[in-house]
């Protein structure tokens, strides 16, 4: 437990610097952010496997012993608990799916005034500068907010494969694979 005093020190040090960006909008501020978010995030990985308990999973996954209930919920934890835990908390995945839409939409309109105006004018289909510009904000705009869907529908995707996986009982090979994959989130930072 010696890891929430320093833990709650990131916490407190990452609100500061994010009180710090909304008094002044600087990227290198946010920058700073990012950067704070991202130790915070290490800590609190390394953290939740301090307190998880890998001394009885690990063996039995070597072995391809059958795994408890306990077993398997630690197990789902560590494989794709940060996903199910971002899906459960994540609530903008309608808005960014609704606002891609209203983006392609303007996108459609501008394809759809180029066309009438060609039609009734007898001229190109081309777009004007200003149109281009406009296109171009569309198209970054919608470019800014695809990662951010990608990404629920890879935790979705992940956290799915992993119940329909873990269903039936885990064969040996699966179970070897599983121990593997348990070691090498032990030593990594990024797991």
């Amino acid at each position: 437990m010696g890891d929430v005093p320093q833990l709650s020190e990131k916490i407190q040090k990452t609100i500061e610097l994010a009180s710090r960006c909304a008094q002044a909008e600087t990227s290198d501020n946010y920058g700073a952010l990012g950067d704070q978010l991202e130790e915070l995030e290490g800590q609190a990985r390394e953290a939740f496997q301090s307190r998880m308990d890998f001394a009885s999973l690990l063996p039995k996954l070597k072995s391809g012993k059958p795994l408890t209930p306990a077993d398997l919920k630690t197990l789902e934890l560590l494989i794709v608990g940060d996903a199910e835990y971002f899906l459960k908390y994540e609530t903008e995945f309608n808005h960014w799916k609704t606002d891609i839409q209203q983006l392609v939409a303007e996108i459609s309109k501008l394809q759809s005034g180029v066309q009438s105006k060609a039609q009734s004018k007898a001229q190109s289909n081309d777009l004007d500068v200003d149109a281009l510009m406009h296109l171009r904000a569309l198209c970054d705009e919608v470019r800014r907010i695809l990662p951010a869907v990608v990404y629920y529908l890879d935790q979705k995707e992940r956290a799915n494969k992993f119940q329909q996986a873990t269903q039936g009982p885990i064969d040996a090979e699966a179970s070897r694979v599983l121990a593997e994959i348990v070691e090498q989130m032990l030593v990594s930072d990024k797991m």
